[in-house]
């Protein structure tokens, strides 16, 4: 029998980031080696190690005025001797003050400038400090995207990141509210022996797998989200998943709360968009009316 009340899912952790894991960030290890190669018989060459580096505020994606990308060939004497990360920063700022002068940037100190590079956060403008006296072919791996950053822009940082953690952490909340099942309630189809007239399925595509499950109309979506979290633990955190409704190019997030009944009923209607702007309108009214009960 299903149980009553909220169900924690068995791989929840506690204590999380709320930020997920970018497995692209941090899947190349670091590390920069010098290799030659063959020109022709008898004719070697270094090959060239390139290193971008970038200002662009704490985010990449915002719009910067005095942004500047310059992608640095190390020298030689860079991969014979080690050389520590400063050398680097230092070199983007001499660039970096040659075409800004006048900049506040371009008369900030070297010791305002860090270096910085992407961490394993989902949060595509999350990064993490890179110590002015590591050793640059320790740190880094060749082609790797490293980020220029001052104080002023960690804060924007941060100021950021705790907003939408909290977005997010709220969010997980209700998700959690609505898990009403135990995830091994869900019965993943493996044979087509588990095909039966009667029974109700739900077919998931995306991220690297596909899923086939037998599920009953009163589970929630929060139910499939616990699901696919058990299934996967930490690689698929609750707070990184949403399910959807696609129909073409048209995708629909459907909220955690809903009935696997409700999604389907929604499913048949013919304009989600309007469906979804009458479903809040509803939902508007709803709260309107407990606000008026409880006065």
């Amino acid at each position: 029998m299903p149980k009553k009340g909220p169900v924690t899912p068995l791989q929840y952790r506690e204590g999380a980031t709320y930020t997920g894991v970018d497995e692209y960030a941090i899947g190349h290890r670091p590390g920069i080696f010098k290799t030659t190669v063959q020109l022709s018989y008898g004719v070697y060459k270094t090959r060239d190690v390139k290193l971008s580096v970038e200002y662009c505020g704490f985010d990449q994606n915002n719009p910067c005025e005095e942004k500047m990308k310059l992608t640095i060939t190390l020298p030689e004497k860079w991969l014979d001797n080690p050389t520590p990360v400063s050398a680097l920063r230092n070199a983007f700022i001499k660039a970096y003050r040659k075409k800004f002068p006048n900049s506040r940037l371009g008369k900030a100190t070297d010791e305002e400038w860090c270096l910085s590079i992407k961490d394993e956060s989902m949060m595509l403008f999350s990064k993490k400090r890179v110590p002015d006296d590591g050793i640059i072919t320790h740190v880094f791996y060749d082609r790797q995207e490293i980020w220029a950053m001052t104080d002023p822009d960690w804060e924007d940082s941060e100021k950021e990141l705790k907003r939408m953690r909290k977005i997010i952490v709220d969010d997980l909340a209700k998700t959690m509210k609505s898990v009403k099942h135990d995830p091994e309630e869900i019965v993943p189809v493996m044979s087509k022996k588990q095909i039966m007239l009667g029974q109700t399925y739900v077919i998931l595509y995306g991220w690297y797998k596909q899923h086939c499950i037998i599920v009953q109309p009163e589970f929630t979506v929060a139910d499939i989200k616990a699901y696919l979290h058990h299934k996967d633990g930490p690689r698929l955190p609750m707070e990184s998943i949403d399910i959807a409704l696609r129909r073409g190019d048209d995708v629909h997030v459907l909220d955690s709360r809903w009935s696997l009944q409700k999604v389907y009923e929604f499913s048949l209607k013919k304009n989600w968009e309007q469906a979804a702007l009458e479903e809040e309108e509803e939902k508007d009214e709803k709260g309107e009316e407990e606000e008026e009960d409880d006065d």
